[in-house]
């Protein structure tokens, strides 16, 4: 229809242009829809970004963009394709497959798999093909389900290829090392990475490709399988030219374009046979293991094959906090799909249901540290020095790829068994960091965040540290049964607050909890408590350290190593004798052993925390006192406990017997 020449019986609104200007004006809706006058600028509804579901042709809407348009002057990160947008609209498809050479490489749609090399889509357990558009990265990439739970010593087994040659490094730091290589060649992670490392399943070999820059993984959505690409990269992961964004993931639709900046580029398939079943249908739920803010923990079987696993459970509801849930959720999900290590827990799958989201998880059947820490009260050097020893290691292999954890603590810690093998667990809080190497979100456990964490929302950036500090605070736990820091120190005396306490760095070592723990070992913890970031010891710096090797040092050694940091100790901060609460005081921990299930002849143990309710500290002896007592008394306060008149506590043969001992001297 034909925009009408009268005027627009609508009364003008104030600031708008004069009778002039009005060729300037925004056309009115029925003006866009009408060929455009030569005399304005024109309106283009051509799709540039085609968007995976396919809009109607004969839509009447404006379209809008899925990403903004880089400003002007920018080049755009992805080179245009030309599509035939018509083509595409008949199709019904995201990326029309006549101008890709990838579909010239794929089989016969008759045959039952995309691929030669598959025989069986559903025993094989495939979920995806990426067809690349570049040959040089191979014909295709069949996607499956495969396992990459390493086992506890795997790191142990690596040291033999570690080498000699490197100098500098201590064995931990070198097995470590010596395993991550062993990823080269292996599974490196449970989804399938795109990028410039070595370990990655396709390598794009260009520098300003990142190390890890893209993940693809699937997940059981609603009863069907579907692919999810997450982005890992500073620089752009583009689906259909539309940019995911670092930390984001995207749906992927049948024959989606997935481009590594302009430097490959992929076409996602999904298999022919394309079956998934709910949660239940595949697994047994049995006891409850734990439970945490937003979820709780299971112990399950999976009926196929009878493993036993640990699932987490995120119920869905409606509020305002159900957006971060789900945040931290897919945070923790992307996390543990591109990670694969011995001290890192590891995901075997996912559901996302109707009415809840379940992440099966390795089972760790002894629990949390913190329960073992309660029971034992403390920890032996040698028992903390294993434990590190993993901790450590597992960090490193986070921090290399860019990972901080963010919320390290005993709860956080599972063990495997009671040799101390442990695990990494719950990646709700952790963040994959840019190029920029810094994040600025206030999260944490209280007692365990670092100082710069508790910065000011301006001035709070923080890194890969953050992590190194909570790992100070558990190794302090590890060898004392409490918390170097605690609201419980507040007094005339040392009047600072918790928070007051971690932002300056105000603990001690306190007598007698610390008087048989080495000198070595504060030197370590000194070393990672520092309030200042950059001064705080590196992963590596604390694989190297004395107190891990158990090697004595060296007579030039005195400068930077063992001798200069413990010269340089705070002499005031050992020796100080002030009464502490251990954590065994103040928390119960009854076990509760489950008969054998599934395929393993092994129990698993579950904790119940804390259901009594247990007194702080000794209560004083006027505690429990009547009022009307101290009235009868005259107010003279509290009577002595024992009078001066010659009665005593002990019995008359402890008595004898202390008197004949002490005479024979």
């Amino acid at each position: 229809m034909a925009p009408q020449s009268e005027k627009s019986q609508l009364k003008r609104t104030r600031g708008s242009l004069p009778e002039s200007d009005l060729d300037a004006k925004k056309p009115r809706r029925s003006e866009r829809t009408s060929p455009e006058p030569n005399d304005k600028t024109p309106v283009s509804n051509k799709h540039q970004l085609p968007s995976p579901v396919t809009r109607e042709s004969d839509s009447d809407e404006v379209y809008k963009e899925p990403t903004a348009t880089p400003p002007e002057g920018r080049p755009s990160q992805v080179n245009h394709r030309e599509k035939d947008d018509t083509s595409q609209a008949l199709n019904n498809i995201s990326s029309p497959p006549q101008d890709t050479q990838a579909f010239s490489q794929c089989p016969q749609e008759t045959k039952d798999a995309l691929s030669d090399e598959v025989e069986d889509e559903v025993k094989e357990g495939v979920w995806g093909y990426l067809f690349p558009l570049d040959t040089k990265y191979g014909k295709v990439v069949v996607m499956k389900k495969r396992a990459a739970c390493p086992l506890p010593d795997t790191v142990n087994a690596a040291k033999e290829s570690a080498g000699k040659e490197q100098k500098g490094k201590s064995t931990l730091q070198k097995e470590e090392e010596a395993y991550e290589r062993t990823k080269i060649k292996g599974i490196a992670s449970g989804g399938y990475l795109i990028g410039r490392h070595p370990e990655c399943d396709i390598v794009v070999d260009d520098p300003i490709v990142s190390n890890r820059h893209c993940l693809i993984f699937s997940e059981n959505k609603g009863g069907d399988n579907v692919a999810i690409v997450e982005d890992l990269s500073s620089n752009g992961t583009f689906v259909n030219e539309a940019n995911v964004g670092r930390n984001k993931r995207r749906e992927l639709q049948e024959q989606d374009e997935i481009a590594v900046i302009d430097k490959a580029r992929f076409i996602f398939r999904y298999p022919k046979t394309r079956q998934s079943s709910a949660f239940l249908n595949q697994y047994t739920l049995l006891e409850k293991l734990g439970k945490g803010h937003f979820a709780e923990v299971f112990l399950c079987i999976e009926k196929s094959t009878g493993q036993r696993y640990a699932v987490k459970i995120f119920t869905k509801t409606a509020g305002m906090d159900e957006r971060s849930k789900q945040e931290g959720l897919q945070q923790e999900i992307a996390v543990l799909m591109g990670v694969s290590h011995p001290n890192v827990l590891c995901l075997k799958d996912t559901f996302n249901e109707r009415n809840a989201v379940y992440l099966v998880l390795e089972l760790a059947p002894e629990g949390e540290l913190f329960n073992f820490i309660v029971m034992k009260q403390k920890l032996s050097e040698d028992e903390t020095r294993k434990l590190f020893k993993q901790l450590f290691q597992g960090i490193k292999y986070l921090h290399d790829r860019n990972i901080v954890h963010r919320d390290i603590k005993p709860e956080n810690i599972l063990m495997v068994d009671r040799d101390l093998h442990v695990k990494l667990a719950d990646f709700g809080l952790a963040k994959i960091i840019g190029e920029e190497s810094f994040t600025t979100t206030l999260c944490g456990t209280p007692s365990y965040v670092a100082p710069e964490i508790l910065a000011e929302g301006r001035n709070r950036k923080y890194t890969k540290a953050v992590d190194i500090w909570s790992l100070g605070v558990v190794l302090y736990i590890c060898l004392c049964g409490f918390p170097p820091f605690s609201d419980e120190l507040y007094s005339k005396d040392f009047p600072f607050t918790l928070s007051q306490q971690i932002k300056s760095g105000r603990f001690d070592y306190p007598s007698p909890y610390w008087d048989s723990v080495g000198d070595p070992a504060l030197d370590l913890i000194d070393s990672m408590l520092v309030v200042d970031p950059e001064r705080r010891y590196t992963v590596d710096q604390c694989l190297n350290h004395p107190w891990m090797t158990q090697n004595q040092p060296g007579v030039n050694d005195s400068t930077d190593g063992l001798v200069g940091g413990i010269q340089g100790l705070d002499v005031h901060r050992r020796g100080v004798t002030r009464e502490r609460t251990l954590l065994s005081s103040m928390n119960s921990v009854q076990v509760a052993t489950r008969p054998p299930v599934g395929d393993s002849k092994k129990p698993v143990h579950i904790y119940a925390k804390n259901t009594k309710k247990m007194a702080p500290k000794e209560v004083d002896p006027h505690g429990q006192r009547n009022v009307s007592e101290f009235v009868e008394m005259g107010g003279k306060g509290d009577q002595p406990l024992f009078g001066a008149d010659g009665e005593s506590i002990y019995s008359k043969d402890d008595i004898s017997g202390g008197k004949t001992k002490g005479g024979g001297k």
